[in-house]
Formats: structure tokens, sequence, C-alpha cells
């Protein structure tokens, strides 16, 4: 009974991890940036390409590891075979899990190329979000603890 109440515990908290969302969208701004001062640079759109986010397969990779752990371990009576089973079910279920996380958290994102007014070309990928961007729009540049976020200067 000890062991399914822990097996429970620690599938609970992996799912309240999980559910931590961080998101890369520009319109998106963490509460601890609010109130704070960030740096401002001013560009023109030279190119926009469509990409993909990769996802999270580490939450994955945990819960499947679990899952393939206890479900291996409970297919024989032997404690041995048992043993042999649980890591071989834990092996296998990470990897599904991996993958299944990565493609269950994939976003779509965009990569902006940009002429920063001071003479550079640099290269911003972001989540989509609500802003549409288009090839010569000017935009802003929205700088903070090494993140950059690009929104049209309006």
């Amino acid at each position: 009974m000890t062991a399914s109440k822990n097996i429970i515990s620690i599938l609970f908290a992996m799912f309240m991890v999980s559910c931590s969302y961080s998101s890369l969208r520009p319109e998106v701004v963490d509460r601890s940036d609010a109130q704070r001062m960030q740096t401002v640079i001013f560009a023109t759109v030279v190119s926009i390409d469509r990409v993909i986010l990769s996802g999270d397969g580490d939450t994955g990779a945990v819960a499947g590891a679990i899952i393939g752990g206890v479900a291996g371990a409970s297919v024989t009576d032997s404690e041995t075979e048992s043993d042999i089973a649980g890591v071989l079910g834990a092996l296998v279920g990470s990897a599904v899990g991996s993958k299944m996380g990565d493609a269950a958290t994939r976003k779509p994102a965009i990569e902006l190329l940009l002429d920063l007014d001071s003479g550079k070309t640099v290269s911003i990928i972001q989540e989509e979000g609500d802003y549409s961007f288009a090839v010569g729009q000017r935009v802003k540049i929205i700088k903070n603890k090494g993140k950059s976020r690009v929104m049209p200067l309006q």
C-alpha cells in the first residue's frame, strides 16, 4: 500500500511540474519583469521564416520511466525477473515518454532576421504570437536578462 502511495505522489508531483508554463510569445511577460527597466533597440525586418520550437521531452521521459518501471516490475512474481523487467520497462518507458513529451509540447515559431539601426544584423526566434510581421516593417526589440522579444513598432 505504501509503494502505491509513493508512486501516486511522484506522478502527482511530476504532473504539477509539467503544468508550469513558460511562454515564449512576445506579448507574454514574466511577472518578475514588471516594473523593471529593459533595453529597447529599434530595427527593420529583413526576412521571416517559420520554424518549430522543439518540445520538452524530459518530463515525458521521467513519467514514462516511472510508469514503465512499475508496469515491468509487476509482470512476474519472481523477484529477479521482476527487477530485470522493471529496469527494462523503465528504459523503454523513458524513451517512449520522451518522444511523446517532445511531440506534445512542440510550438510553431518564427525566426526574424533584423537589421538593427546600429548597422548590425541579428536573428531572433520566438514563439508565434498575436503580432504579425512583414519584410520592411519597423520593430522594437525588448532585451532583458539575456532574452529578447520582438514587437511591432506602432
